[in-house]
């Protein structure tokens, strides 16, 4: 791996090393050369705390962010009142504290030349990084340009005819071909240029045909598909731009923006929403509206939530295998103009085929799950949630205009003991012998399909692994479920073990804002989120003695054999999320419970008829 001298660690390290600098020379200036005792002994106690101050109050001032190849003026001045802000604090508490403070109280004339000191030796490393990368680029395009430019058009429609006959007549550019969709148009000639293959073919004819830029001219309303583009360009060494419309140019504010991947992003394959990936809070982002949505799984507890959300803006296609008894039953959607259900077997090839051509975005939530069921059939869990994972990508590889696929993993990946993981941390799943791990080793399989789809293919996915969603319209076995309905209906709640396991509740609308914002922000593409709450974390003994709060019937807890081996501590770090979706959840325990409480004291006779019913089959 290349080492990069400008990469944020060592930005960081080179600044705090000028700071320490720069508080050295201004107690030397400040004693002609020759500290006296009393204040070399206060140099040295407040030494770390004011280099650490100094890059704290950067830090929340967001000057971590700034890329210094791109140090512009209005950086420099938000780098200079960053600095200004933190001698300012110092100033204050050094007029304002007692002669008793002793050390605390700098002298002023430390901290103005300081300030001086730190200030221009931030600027003049910023300014040199610029000067030096401003530099080698010039050299890497007079390298480039010593031959005529190769260049690859994408979108061979009016934009693409027009462009291609603008760049015919430039002799440092030579046009190799076209790309596009339109299987009509494969193989002939638009404006003199030939057809080439279509989109997915671009990784393969930017190696083979040696292109050096890549000008993308498709009208606005053309770019569902446009961050499959960009993934598929992440790797590539060439230069990619779009062709903005004259609308779009009038729009822009800040001129002509042609570059939809920044000079820096040019150089190491990023994306330029992910090298500049400042998370706008939940409620400012794009909204999403008119899509084409298709939620598998969606009679279920949380796709049923989603399009409940989802619905009022878009056409929202719910695929489930069957939806009577199911959470979307307890719903309005079944008579919703915006809603379509299918009733069918992710592995039904020609419905999956037909519903994922047809939709924008893709919510892919089927699968087998519940411990009971899943240890109780193990192989089918195995089949279905991997190979159906498998299909519906298959399927989607077809579909030109898809905008995002969400994958719904499993915290289970991260094994019996996930305190605080975030998602870099490595998977730890269970042997082969017990039958409960055939569901994340098959979660787990398709995380790595779907990066895969999304490495070679640029699918725009997001992974996301659900930590305990819990809420109204929560079916099957779940230890929420049960433990309200035992306490509403006056039986004794049933904690497996010691009750000492831990787990992180997060209420489904919560899980459901991350999910929004997974598909309106495309820095989230080719990501993977952790998501849940860890401020509800506490044992399944103090779940059960909440629940009692929530219902107010003092029930007996008992305690019993787990039928299954069981997680010790799940609890996920939200690190990630926080910064690239800007997701914070809002609803505590007390809260969600309370929610969740009353929608089953409302349901109690249905959740009563279902268990007399079960009963009277067992017996």
């Amino acid at each position: 791996m290349r080492y990069d001298a400008y990469s944020r660690t060592n930005q960081l390290l080179l600044e705090g090393s000028l700071i320490a600098v720069s508080i050295y020379l201004a107690f030397l200036i400040r004693f002609d050369g020759s500290i006296p005792p009393y204040h070399q002994y206060q140099f040295w106690a407040l030494f770390s705390p004011w280099v650490a101050g100094r890059l704290l109050t950067n830090m929340l001032l967001g000057l971590h962010r700034i890329q210094w190849r791109y140090i512009s003026s209005r950086d420099a001045g938000r780098t200079s009142l960053a600095y200004a802000t933190f001698s300012a604090v110092l100033l204050i508490l050094r007029f304002t504290l007692p002669e008793s403070a002793g050390i605390l109280r700098i002298p002023a004339s430390v901290i103005c030349v300081e300030f001086l000191l730190s200030t221009l030796g931030a600027m003049g490393i910023r300014l040199f990084r610029r000067y030096v990368y401003e530099i080698q680029t010039r050299a890497s395009q007079g390298a480039k340009s010593r031959g005529p430019r190769r260049v690859l058009l994408i979108g061979a429609g009016v934009m693409g005819a027009s462009a291609a006959k603008e760049l015919a007549s430039d002799p440092s550019v030579t046009l190799v071909g076209f790309l596009d969709d339109d299987e009509r148009k494969l193989g002939c000639s638009v404006a003199g240029v030939r057809v080439l293959g279509p989109t997915s073919q671009l990784v393969e004819i930017v190696h083979a045909k040696k292109i050096d830029a890549v000008l993308v001219c498709i009208a606005p309303r053309g770019r569902g598909s446009f961050n499959r583009l960009v993934a598929l360009l992440d790797g590539l060494p060439v230069t990619s731009k779009f062709l903005p419309t004259i609308t779009e140019i009038f729009d822009s504010k800040d001129g002509l923006e042609v570059s939809f991947r920044n000079p820096e992003a040019q150089g190491n394959g990023r994306t330029a929403g992910a090298a500049h990936s400042k998370a706008m809070p939940l409620g400012q982002r794009a909204e999403i509206r008119n899509k084409s949505i298709l939620i598998t799984g969606g009679a279920g507890f949380i796709g049923s939530t989603l399009a409940e959300r989802l619905a009022e803006d878009n056409e929202v296609v719910l695929l489930d295998r069957f939806f009577s008894g199911q959470p979307v039953a307890f719903t309005a959607l079944g008579n919703h103009p915006n809603v379509r259900m299918i009733e069918a077997d992710i592995l039904d090839a020609a419905k999956v085929d037909e519903a994922a051509n047809a939709a924008d975005v893709v919510i892919h939530a089927a699968a087998i799950v519940g411990v009971g069921r899943v240890c109780s059939y193990a192989k089918e869990t195995l089949e279905t949630n991997f190979h159906g994972t498998s299909h519906i990508l298959k399927a989607l590889e077809k579909n030109p205009h898809l905008e995002r696929f969400i994958y719904f993993s499993t915290s289970e990946v991260f094994g019996v003991n996930s305190f605080r993981v975030h998602e870099g941390s490595p998977a730890a799943v269970g042997p082969a012998a017990e039958a409960r791990w055939s569901y994340a080793i098959a979660k787990l399989a398709g995380e790595h399909l779907v990066k895969a789809y999304h490495r070679q293919g640029g699918m725009p996915v997001v992974t996301v692994r659900p930590f305990n969603v819990f809420g109204p319209r929560r079916l099957g076995s779940h230890a929420i479920l049960q433990f309200v309905l035992n306490s509403l209906s006056g039986n004794p709640i049933k904690v497996h073990g010691d009750g000492s396991q831990i787990r992180s509740w997060c209420f489904v609308e919560d899980f459901c804002d991350a999910i929004l914002e997974m598909i309106a922000r495309p820095n989230a593409v080719g990501e993977d989120f952790n998501i849940g709450n860890p401020q509800n974390t506490l044992t399944i003994l103090q779940l059960a003695e909440h629940v009692i709060q929530a219902t107010g019937r003092a029930v007996p807890i008992e305690f019993e054999e787990s039928p299954f081996p069981d997680i010790e501590i799940r609890v996920p770090s939200l690190e990630k999320a926080r910064q690239i979706l800007g997701y914070q959840p809002n609803y505590d325990l007390r809260r969600g419970l309370k929610v969740t409480t009353e929608w089953y004291r409302k349901n109690l006779d249905f959740f009563q008829m279902s268990r007399a019913a079960a009963a009277s089959m067992r017996s």
